[in-house]
């Protein structure tokens, strides 16, 4: 049957915006928010039902109560079983114990976010962490902002605005979001300088750019990406003396930001932020809540005279953070105290520490405890990732599941295992879903296995 021919829809059974309303008096939510969401409701229902689409128009008040129950409860635990440790919909690094136990310093009280207690006066939000900064990543001064992105874009507004940038073409790169950097120059004000091509780029291609309108020369870590095969590119290190030859700072811009050697993972090295500082670098910005480990921030560090100049800059009065950023902030730079040790206590390398003979006794305790006879649990070798940019072309062994249902197909299995409480994220291949254990925690299998069992036809 075709559209013109579908049967309408009675909606005269449909209830009142006033009788939803009724229904849901008790539940605690604002009722500007209850009566929109009644409105919504009901507009969608007639809009498919003038689509001759089939529509349930039965138990619409439980439909109610589900669809607000999602609003007060939209941010919940997600135990993530994709495989990808730092997961950007996931909110990329969790928050360790310790972070969490600092935060009691703010619950019911003030602190002297900007007040320097020894004379009373003002102070400077930036000097909590400024100190951690300099030790950590052996920048002569550094201050927070509100995340890598604003860190870019601060940075090349204090030092470049309405002037030339130069930057290769095989750097010029887009993140998670659509975030290009050719358009983040432009939103600094900067003019946006190309040398060289996508897979070759010599010294001479930047200092034959260089004209008495350059401000800056700009390294992009390409942290997300390779390039492979017939390819060339310039060294920090040989960059570094072309801007020190013509009085140019030099600006790398790192993604994620490592403090700790990752290679001790198995994985590909990626540049430590004190490395880049001491090949000669000037500015140097990274994120925060990435190999960190912390909350969600960009750090900008580098030479004294620039981030002075950077402090200076009306803008980073938008882009600053706030007590509870700073707070989580130090308490992730306090982890890596002792930089030639690998942080434990810090999820995310706990996680990358996890071996894959503990992963298989995970998931051999997760078969053993299934029971439900509808289900067929298949201990699996997977493949995880860092996640976030950082070593995109390498993975780790992990230990996995592989999870079959006599009557429901893969996407199925997924759509019910993110309705649960805790939602359970895992991946499909070949149209079967699968969990890697790799970022899931001990505490956690219990939580899956009670899913599991529960899942029905």
């Amino acid at each position: 049957m075709n559209k013109s021919s579908a049967k309408p829809f009675d909606l005269s059974t449909l209830p009142s915006v006033d009788a939803l309303l009724q229904h849901v008096e008790a539940l605690d939510l604002p009722h500007n928010m209850k009566k929109n969401e009644a409105r919504a409701m009901l507009t969608e229902i007639r809009q498919q039902a003038a689509k001759g689409k089939s529509i349930g128009l039965e138990n619409l008040t439980d439909q109610f109560d589900e669809r607000l129950g999602k609003i007060a409860k939209s941010l919940r635990k997600v135990i993530n079983g994709t495989g990808v440790v730092i997961h950007t919909n996931l909110g990329r690094s969790p928050l360790s114990a310790e972070m969490l136990q600092a935060m009691e310093l703010l619950r019911d009280s003030y602190v002297n976010l900007e007040l320097d207690l020894d004379n009373g006066r003002r102070g400077n939000r930036h000097d909590h962490l400024r100190p951690w900064i300099r030790a950590l990543t052996q920048a002569e001064n550094g201050i927070l902002v509100n995340n890598n992105a604003a860190a870019v874009l601060l940075a090349l507004n204090s030092l470049a605005d309405k002037k030339e940038v130069i930057i290769s073409r095989g750097q010029l790169v887009e993140i998670g979001g659509s975030f290009r950097i050719p358009e983040i120059l432009r939103k600094a004000g900067s003019k946006l300088v190309e040398v060289g091509t996508t897979n070759r780029t010599h010294l001479k291609d930047y200092e034959s750019a260089i004209t008495p309108r350059t401000r800056l020369l700009l390294w992009v870590h390409s942290s997300n990406y390779k390039i492979t095969g017939f390819t060339k590119e310039v060294s920090l290190q040989e960059l570094v003396e072309l801007g020190s030859k013509h009085s140019l700072p030099v600006m790398a811009d790192l993604g994620s930001g490592a403090l700790v050697p990752i290679d001790q993972f198995g994985l590909q090295r990626e540049p430590l932020v004190s490395e880049i500082i001491r090949a000669g670098v000037d500015v140097v910005t990274f994120s925060t809540d990435k190999l960190l480990g912390g909350p969600q921030g960009g750090i900008i560090a580098g030479k004294q005279n620039l981030i002075q100049k950077i402090e200076k800059n009306n803008l980073l009065r938008a882009l600053r953070p706030d007590k509870t950023q700073i707070l989580l902030t130090l308490q992730g730079l306090k982890a890596f105290t002792k930089v030639s040790e690998i942080p434990e206590h810090v999820p995310i390398y706990h996680d990358l520490l996890t071996d894959v003979a503990t992963l298989k006794i995970r998931a051999e305790s997760i078969k053993f405890q299934v029971s439900n006879a509808h289900i067929s649990v298949v201990i699996i070798d997977t493949q995880a990732q860092v996640g976030s940019g950082a070593s995109p072309s390498e993975s780790m062994t992990s230990v996995g599941i592989s999870i079959k249902h006599a009557r429901l197909k893969a996407a199925k299995i997924a759509s019910y295992l993110r309705a649960n409480q805790p939602a359970i994220m895992g991946r499909i291949n070949d149209d079967v879903f699968m969990i890697d254990l790799k970022a899931v925690r001990e505490a956690e299998v219990a939580a899956i296995v009670q899913a599991l069992n529960s899942l029905k036809a």
